[in-house]
This record gives C-alpha cells, structure tokens and sequence, in this order.
C-alpha cells in the first residue's frame, strides 16, 4: 500500500537540501519520492512562488488549498507549527510528521500534545533515526559504560531551535533532565529564541554543560559523555561516532587510562530515510513511533 503525503511548507528541510539526483536524503521530498511506501501529492506554502519552486524541482504539485492526504508533513517555521497542525488536521491523515522542535512555546507544545493523542505525531529529531545512535542507546541503557557522571555539548542557532536535537539526544540516551540552570545567552539566529549555555542535572545523577555558539560563527553540534567506564564523542553533527575504555594504564599503578575502542561513520544523512520507514510501519501496525510529541515535550525544554 502507498501512503500520500502533502508537505506544508517548501523551504530547505521540506525541498531544497537535496535534490532528485543528491545520493544522500536530507529532505522530507526526497525521503518521501525514494520510499516505495509513500507518493507526494505536493507542497502548500503561503508564499505559492516556493511552492511551485519545490514542485519543479521535485516533480509534484504546488498547492492552493489542502485536501485529503493520509500523511500531513509540517516543515514551516517554529513560530507557526500549532497553526500548521490544526492545518494539516484538515486533511484528515493518518499521521503528522512534524519538524523539529514540537512548537516555539510551552503552550503550543503542550496542545499539540493533546492533539496527538487522537492523530499521531512523529517529530523529526534526525538522529534518533539513524541506526548507529539507535545502537548507541541500547549500549548505554544495557549499562556497558557504566553509569553516567558528567559531559559537555555544543551547538548554536536557538535553545529550542536546535538546542532541542541536544536535550532530546540526551533523553534519548534515558538521561532524564531534572534541572536546568543558564549560565548566559545571546541571540545570534532568533531574536525571541536565544543560544543559551546552560548546566542540566539528571534525576539519576550526573550533569551536562551545553555550550551555545554563535551559529554566524559556524554551525556545530558535538556531545562528549563521560560514564563510569567509558567515554562516547558525538562529532561532526553527529556523523561519527568515537568511543573509547577505561583501560588500568600500563604505566601508572592504580589509575586508568581512556584508550579508544572503536569509532565509525553514522548513516545521518540517510535518517530522514529510516524516518518515513518508521512512518510506514507504524501505519502497518508494525512498529512504535521512534520520536512524538510527547517524548519531545517530556525532555524539559521549555522550562
């Protein structure tokens, strides 16, 4: 069976990141045009000259008013997610795939939350799609690092912009945020959404500096997570993966020594990919949404 999908909004993420011949899926067109799962009716934005553009270019429709679709995929602006869900609840899908972060405010979030509870929403938080943290998480929850003391983060471009994709990871890792305190912060992408650096505390123990950098500077997302018996690096946007063992050390009785283990590739520009894979089971009965809008909610991050 094929799934249709109607995207509402044509900017980078919904159609311009890729294209038709881009090997890698950045894009929800393109992740929606490579699945045998899903068929793309076309883009609806409020500028229609976008709209056109993106159907161009990925050879579909631009549309004028929204109509009947199983999937409703939102990638406008954070500011206007909750007007884009009660949007797309006109097209009467089956599932909301909506971007990253849930809303703008705690409000908008939390009623969206409640609309989930009768339409399923899946959120795009990229790399719990990607198998490699999948395993990742699985590691860390089967205890093979020991338990979690202290690690650092940096990212930029809004706290829940983008610093949403860090405290979801973080979550995703069942590091569950008991306290947030900010330590500075300043605005370089959104004037009503400031990069903040901010010390979190986990119920289980353990705390966690997330360092904000102006993303006019340059665009960063790494994580270094130190547990009881390990290290994990999170770099290049999270598209390697470095872990390394506490090891006794060779030299220094008594003491031990970090030494590497392993370190790989992740498959993160292919996660828009397994996202729709997960948006094809679910609508099979086959699977559980790996991402919605109520884990997104849970994570904290709006207080």
């Amino acid at each position: 069976m094929r799934y249709t999908c109607v995207v509402l909004g044509a900017g980078q993420i919904a159609a311009g990141y890729d294209d038709p011949a881009d090997e890698r899926v950045l894009t929800h067109a393109n992740a929606i045009l490579r699945h045998k799962g899903f068929s793309l009716l076309g883009f609806y934005d409020v500028d229609f000259a976008k709209a056109e553009n993106a159907a161009k270019k990925w050879g579909a429709k631009a549309l004028k008013a929204l109509s009947g679709a199983d999937v409703a995929v939102v990638c406008t602006p954070d500011g206007s997610h909750m007007q884009s869900v009660k949007e797309a609840l006109t097209c009467n899908p089956r599932l909301i795939i909506l971007e990253k972060p849930v809303a703008s405010t705690l409000k908008d979030a939390a009623e969206i939350v409640r609309i989930a509870e009768k339409t399923p929403v899946l959120v795009n938080f990229t790399r719990r799609f990607a198998r490699e943290f999948q395993t990742l998480r699985g590691r860390i929850l089967a205890d093979e690092f020991g338990k979690f003391q202290t690690g650092a983060g940096f990212y930029g471009k809004g706290f829940i912009h983008n610093g949403s994709h860090m405290v979801d990871l973080l979550k995703f890792f069942s590091l569950e945020i008991e306290q947030i305190n900010v330590l500075g912060s300043f605005a370089d992408f959104y004037d009503n959404d400031p990069t903040k650096t901010v010390a979190l505390t986990f119920a289980n123990g353990g705390s966690f500096v997330m360092h904000g950098v102006d993303c006019r500077t340059c665009t960063v997302f790494e994580l270094d997570l130190f547990f009881a018996k390990g290290r994990v690096k999170i770099l290049e946007g999270g598209k390697q993966i470095e872990i390394y063992a506490a090891r006794p050390s060779k030299i220094l009785a008594g003491h031990s020594c970090l030494e590497p283990e392993t370190e790989f590739q992740t498959e993160l520009d292919f996660a828009m990919y397994n996202l729709y894979e997960n948006a094809y089971e679910f609508l099979n009965g086959g699977a559980e949404l790996v991402s919605t809008a109520k884990s997104a909610f849970e994570a904290k991050l709006y207080e």
